[in-house]
């Protein structure tokens, strides 16, 4: 008998992993604020809960798909927070970004409660999440994931335990978060640069492409901008503005100066304010508003 799970956050990727589990067999409890997203669970099988405290009632995990720290907190501990309605023995699972500060914070108060913290942040899409084929970061306990690394496994086709303690999942997704947005921003300041300085885009674009440190989100990047797709993509310049923001948050935690990351924040935080409902490569929106510049071309196929 599969056990029950509870999924708080049901927006593409905790419905996707609610779904997920339900093709396996799982019975699977759900909460979001959200009333669309709701709708759709309950129509593909799974049992609605009124409230976080709901969903954490009788289940073996709460699979935590939210966006920040506070709501962490909040879905958690706060008004109706499920943990209070969880048995001895469970888990709570973050799969969401939300830094390791949290992490542990959420450890310390569960353990009293006998409940596991399991810090599990993702790599994926709506799409790899709906089917089990995620890349999940672990860190928890020994003990801890061991109970739960069945479950785990049917969520994800990836696994790397980076960690024995709560946080250290969120460090690692910290970590490629802010190397993919090294990329995204990199790309979109070198294709303006060229372009502001009189080269065709297309031939700024060739030449860096022929180089040694042209990889696959080099050129995602380059061909989105160049059809000027800054929607649809699933890559939301709010969820690497939020990433960004935390990786410079870990850093000044552990005494460095990461010029290069604060820079990037920045200019995400700057685009933010226009581009907010577009995705990640509406950062080259932000860098052509100071000229009036459009790096558009027609990308090689």
């Amino acid at each position: 008998m599969k056990k029950t799970i509870g999924v708080i956050g049901l927006g593409a990727m905790g419905f996707g992993i609610a779904s997920n589990l339900l093709s396996r067999g799982y019975a699977v409890k759900g909460f979001d604020i959200a009333a669309p997203c709701m709708d759709r669970f309950a129509k593909a099988g799974g049992i609605c809960a009124g409230s976080p405290a709901e969903a954490g009632e009788d289940v073996e995990a709460l699979i935590l798909m939210v966006f920040s720290p506070d709501q962490v907190r909040s879905v958690l501990f706060g008004d109706d927070g499920a943990a209070a309605h969880m048995k001895p023995g469970s888990a709570v699972i973050i799969t969401a970004s939300v830094g390791y500060q949290i992490c542990e914070e959420m450890e310390k108060q569960l353990s009293p409660l006998q409940i596991h913290l399991i810090d599990s942040p993702v790599r994926g899409t709506a799409a790899t999440a709906s089917t089990g084929e995620l890349y999940l970061m672990v860190g928890a306990s020994d003990e801890a994931y061991a109970g739960y690394e069945d479950l785990i496994h049917d969520m994800g086709s990836e696994i790397v335990y980076v960690g024995k303690q709560a946080g250290m999942g969120q460090k690692a997704k910290t970590c490629m978060q802010a190397f993919f947005s090294l990329m995204f921003e990199g790309t979109c300041e070198l294709l303006a640069l060229g372009a502001a300085s009189g080269l065709d885009p297309a031939v700024a674009y060739g030449v860096l492409n022929g180089t040694s440190a042209a990889n696959g989100i080099f050129r995602a990047t380059a061909q989105n901008v160049a059809q000027r797709r800054f929607t649809g993509t699933n890559n939301p310049l709010s969820i690497l503005d939020k990433d960004m923001k935390i990786a410079c948050a870990t850093a000044r935690d552990f005494g460095l100066t990461l010029p290069a990351l604060e820079g990037i924040s920045a200019a995400f935080a700057k685009s933010m304010e226009k581009y907010a409902d577009e995705d990640v490569w509406a950062a080259m929106k932000g860098i052509e508003d100071q000229t009036g510049l459009c790096v558009s071309f027609d990308f090689p196929q």
